[in-house]
């Protein structure tokens, strides 16, 4: 009941701070799910939310802001913005992010230290754990500045949509003149259907550390590899969502696989032109040296992935997230067998 309470009390706020939308707030009964369904039937470029940016939370970098949401629920009852900040997560749901999981469950992933990593870059000891939860899973940008846009962050995300939005100078009304943010449908709702944007181009890793979620065939899905060669800098293979491989990755391996007399075919190009050829196969033979290495890097990692997810039973999300990491992978390394079909690796 508190967390219906929380909602009512959040909607007459969003009214009063002159947020407009043709869309209804939802929430469970535990107030675990939030969600936005449509009260009308809505067309691709229908406005569905107007906020001004006088209602919004705003600095001018992620760590400034996560400094301001700090301040503001310190504040309780003298913020202007509690009714929102009772609709944030609590700490405790946040714990689904990978930055608060335990070393035993990290290890756990079997993804060749991509999470590892990604947790490792996004630690900070310094700002208040909740808040830069908070900032890094519902900020966005705008404009000059990063924002906690009310309302907004309560439509859940399908990656399959482009969300049009704009800022519209000086078109507030009443106590909130001045600039106004506009979001636009790119699809059709039936009237109490549950209403979706998209957050942007998440792969499956952004998705997890950043929201804590994951959807199967992710179409913005993109893979790592890290790859590492005797007296060469560490460079990463990228396996994309159609199952390409980076050109980048592919360029670094001609080079590095390349015999002498290549090596100095390419040396007689000036630089730009001999940069050029690196996109293309310097040779057949060079070629399917290259094209074997990438399909044995990402042969090992997909079974790692695929091992992972098996041996993962209490935990639904690192399964998913391997799963998908190894069904991403086996299309890559099938792309590659019909271009190289007696390719041995």
């Amino acid at each position: 009941m508190v967390a219906i309470n929380n909602l009512d009390a959040y909607v007459g706020w969003t009214v009063a701070q002159g947020i407009q939308s043709p869309l209804q707030l939802r929430s469970t009964q535990d107030g675990q799910y939030r969600y936005a369904t449509a009260s009308q039937p809505i067309a691709p470029n229908d406005t569905i939310l107007r906020v001004p940016l006088a209602s919004c939370l705003t600095a001018e970098n992620l760590e400034a802001l996560a400094e301001r949401l700090k301040y503001e629920r310190d504040a309780g009852a003298r913020s202007k913005f509690e009714p929102y900040i009772k609709m944030l997560p609590s700490f405790e749901q946040l714990k689904v992010l990978p930055r608060f999981w335990d070393d035993n469950l990290v290890a756990t992933v079997t993804d060749g230290g991509q999470l590892e990593s990604r947790i490792i870059r996004d630690k900070n000891d310094i700002l208040d754990p909740w808040a830069l939860a908070c900032v890094d899973s519902r900020a966005n940008f705008m404009q000059d500045c990063y924002s906690l846009t009310p309302f907004l962050d309560m439509i859940n995300h399908d990656a399959s949509l482009q969300t049009k939005a704009r800022v519209e100078k000086n078109r507030g009304f009443a106590s909130t003149e001045g600039d106004v943010l506009c979001l636009q449908s790119s699809t059709y709702y039936k009237e109490g259907e549950e209403c979706f944007i998209s957050y942007g181009d998440l792969s499956n890793l952004d998705a997890l550390c950043d929201y804590g979620f994951l959807t199967e065939d992710n179409p913005c899905n993109k893979e790592s590899i890290q790859v590492r060669l005797i007296g060469s800098e560490p460079f990463s293979i990228n396996v994309l969502a159609d199952g390409s491989v980076d050109a980048g990755s592919k360029s670094i391996l001609r080079y590095k696989l390349a015999t002498e007399s290549e090596l100095e075919a390419f040396s007689s190009f000036d630089e730009g032109n001999g940069l050029g050829l690196l996109s293309k196969p310097l040779s057949e033979r060079n070629e399917l040296d290259v094209q074997s290495f990438i399909a044995s890097t990402i042969d090992e990692a997909r079974y790692d992935a695929h091992e992972g997810a098996s041996a993962v039973t209490d935990n639904s999300l690192i399964s998913l997230y391997l799963g998908e990491r190894s069904k991403l992978l086996q299309l890559a390394i099938d792309r590659i067998k019909m271009q190289f079909p007696d390719l041995e690796y």
